[in-house]
């Protein structure tokens, strides 16, 4: 103990001794320094070699509603949260609003389109269940709290229309399509989300790969046709190159301009194969060929067989088979016979009054006048159908109709199917994107208080926008495309390659000699001396018969006939990667009816085959109400069947919210937190009171207080 004293003395003088010294202090704030930076240098390395040992703690795999890590099984890395679109359609408040801003006449305003069946608490359970890997959950409400709901989970946020609406003079709103077209701004949201209906549901295990894949881009499930334009007139007629009067119509696009005279002789219009309608799809052909077509038709005198009457303006369809001069005309039918049976080139061309040609391919030898007046029986029988029973459509249908207008007008005519009803994986770049676009639509539909004929459908804007969206190609681009051995020039191989997929196969010769001559001429004529040339083109570029120079990239960024050409093929590419699937295999939608007996084989069914995606939406008539009330229990009992576990999203069964709308909570919050402060202040000030009392006598000899003496005078 005493030489324990004596050492501990002897470093206490040594230290003395150290610090007595001028430059000590300096040379303690250096040592410092040095075991400071020492110590960093030290954790960059620690955490460099354990990154990888630890990865799932580096990572967002376990950032997700569980906490826990799903590394093994995702193959995403990009954070993912969940929207909710949520309304209590029997809270008081709710319903003077709506009585209020919404005409009672309106049939958007029915309260069943907002009645609560308690469908977000199980989807929130089979999203916990099949998708526990998404980061957090968005409740998009007009303010109302789920009775249920766990507000103090960090995993679950309720967002407000005001916090997501850029003009407050259109809410309160009531329509979906008006705040579905926001929640891309809702703050801390993930650039990828998923978008849920409270009414759709997960039935087996879904990752980000149902959705999106690397590969492939955004999946987009299409499921059934956008309705027909009209009761008389189904998109089938529009554009199928005939003219049909019941079409001819300001909501039928004015039958696509089949009935512009003046655009058919102008420009070819193209026909898709569409579920049978028409069992021959168009082709072009060289120009030669049409006109061979034409002089024989003229010599046949084949249009002294149209009626220059006739209201429907069809199109009467010929077979035309080239062989040598063997051909019969046959007044009865008004079709055209070919008796050889070799060279055979079976084409059938398609003729109207002004001697438009189009062509078919015929594959089998069959009356095509017989098809071509059986469309036409079918589309009268089917016009006189329409007319005995006129069908209406809802605001939906019209404003997927009002939607394919605008896209029509905005990409070009084509025939739309409607997304699937499932969950839909969005992008808030490209809803922006979109959105920025089509500016005035969407901010109309935004200002809709219900759901309007003139909405933006949101599912169905944003993914034919996607599909849609083009962006140019450059040339160089192109031209580095098809240069598979970055030799930045173009072998005979890559060429013929250029050439497959600018024109329809089996290639035609006179095309290949014809792409090659544009080549040759452009080498002729542009001066490329000014280009370096110091690397060489690879050797065996060229076929032994071939006659093409060496095709330098600079050669054809300046050749303007082949420019022209494969930026016409090639010019446009899709903006957005995407992949289009037809709906139906890993989705189930049903509508629920008030007919008691259906509605128990749709829930058995449901249960005997559950899919990824289930949808049940509400069609029940509201004046069957002991009807309606045993299919809400049925419903229930359905959901409790499939989901029966709690999420971590809901309080304890004796529990509820004390408050139904958020700005109450807001205020109860609010209150709290002054309170809370103003205990704090008061706790601070008493323990300061308590302190000075206590050591008061120390605190006046640490700090005496000096006073001048009294001067006498």
């Amino acid at each position: 103990m005493q030489y324990a004293m004596s050492a501990w003395k002897l470093m206490q003088r040594r230290c003395y001794d150290f610090l007595s010294h001028r430059y000590s202090l300096l040379v303690i704030f250096v040592t410092l320094t040095c075991i400071f930076v020492g110590v960093v240098h030290f954790g960059e390395v620690w955490i460099a070699w354990s990154k990888e040992k630890y990865k799932a703690v580096f990572h967002s795999f376990n950032d997700n509603i569980l906490g826990i890590s799903f590394q093994r099984q995702l193959c995403q890395h990009v954070p993912i949260d969940v929207v909710y679109t949520w309304v209590n359609g029997s809270d008081p408040l709710f319903l003077d609003d709506l009585q209020l801003y919404v005409p009672v006449t309106s049939a958007n305003s029915a309260a069943s389109r907002f009645s609560d069946k308690d469908e977000l608490r199980y989807s929130l359970r089979s999203l916990e269940m099949y998708a526990p890997w998404v980061r957090k959950v968005y409740v998009v409400t007009n303010g109302q709290i789920p009775s249920w709901l766990d507000m103090d989970n960090p995993k679950v946020s309720l967002i407000s229309h005001e916090d997501i609406f850029t003009n407050l003079s259109h809410l309160p709103t009531f329509s979906s399509p008006a705040i579905e077209s926001h929640i891309h701004r809702i703050p801390g949201l993930s650039e990828n989300f998923l978008y849920l209906n409270d009414d759709v549901m997960l039935g087996a295990t879904v990752w980000p790969e149902d959705f999106i894949s690397h590969a492939s881009g955004q999946k987009v499930f299409l499921a059934w046709w956008v309705p027909d334009c009209s009761d008389v007139c189904p998109w089938t007629w529009v554009r199928d190159g005939a003219c049909d009067p019941t079409c001819n119509t300001t909501l039928c696009e004015f039958d696509g301009g089949d009935c512009d005279i003046s655009a058919m002789d102008d420009a070819d219009i193209e026909i898709d194969e569409i579920e049978s309608d028409y069992p021959y799809g168009f082709l072009r052909e060289p120009k030669a060929k049409e006109n061979e077509a034409v002089g024989l038709l003229e010599k046949k005198k084949m249009e002294n067989y149209f009626d220059a009457n006739d209201s429907t303006n069809s199109i009467h369809v010929r077979t035309l088979l080239s062989h040598s001069n063997s051909w019969e005309v046959n007044s009865s039918n008004l079709s055209i016979n070919h008796y050889s049976s070799s060279n055979l080139s079976n084409h059938v061309y398609r003729v109207d009054k002004k001697n438009a040609l189009k062509l078919f391919v015929n594959d089998d030898i069959i009356n095509l006048v017989h098809v071509n007046e059986t469309s036409r029986n079918n589309k009268l029988e089917y016009a006189d159908r329409q007319k005995k029973k006129s069908k209406g459509l809802d605001t939906y249908a019209e404003s997927l109709l009002y939607v394919n207008k605008i896209y029509n007008k905005a990409y070009g005519f084509e025939r739309r199917k409607v997304p699937a009803h499932m969950p839909h994986l969005l992008n808030r770049t490209v809803i922006a994107e979109m959105q920025e676009k089509f500016a005035l639509e969407f901010d109309k539909t935004s200002s809709h208080r219900v759901r309007d004929p003139e909405d933006m459908q949101f599912a169905f804007s944003y993914f034919y926008f996607l599909i849609s969206e083009k962006h140019s190609v450059h040339a160089e681009e192109i031209f580095d495309t098809f240069d598979t051995d970055k030799s930045r020039t173009w072998s005979d191989r890559e060429i013929r390659t250029l050439l497959t997929r600018m024109y329809p196969l089996p290639l035609d010769y006179s095309l290949v000699v014809d792409f090659e001559n544009a080549i040759i001429n452009c080498s002729r004529h542009i001066d490329l001396r000014s280009v370096s040339t110091q690397q060489p083109p690879p050797s065996g570029e060229r076929y032994l018969d071939s006659t093409l120079p060496i095709v330098r990239r600079e050669l054809i960024l300046k050749c303007d006939a082949i420019i022209n050409r494969i930026r016409s093929k090639f010019g446009q590419r899709n903006k957005y990667l995407h992949k289009v699937i037809n709906a139906g295999k890993d989705e189930t939608f049903e509508m629920l009816t008030s007919n008691v007996s259906t509605t128990v084989k749709v829930f058995d069914r449901i249960r005997s085959n559950p899919k990824k995606f289930i949808c049940l939406n509400d069609d029940m008539d509201p004046l069957r109400r002991s009807e309606n009330e045993v299919v809400r229990a049925l419903l229930n009992d359905f959901y409790r069947s499939l989901y029966p576990i709690k999420s971590s999203f809901e309080l304890p069964y004796q529990y509820r919210n004390r408050f139904t709308h958020r700005h109450e909570l807001l205020e109860w919050r609010a209150g709290r937190i002054r309170a809370r402060n103003a205990m704090l202040l008061l706790i601070i000030l008493l323990l300061s009171f308590t302190f000075y009392h206590a050591f008061r006598h120390k605190i006046r000899r640490l700090c005496p207080i000096r006073t001048l003496p009294t001067l006498m005078v």
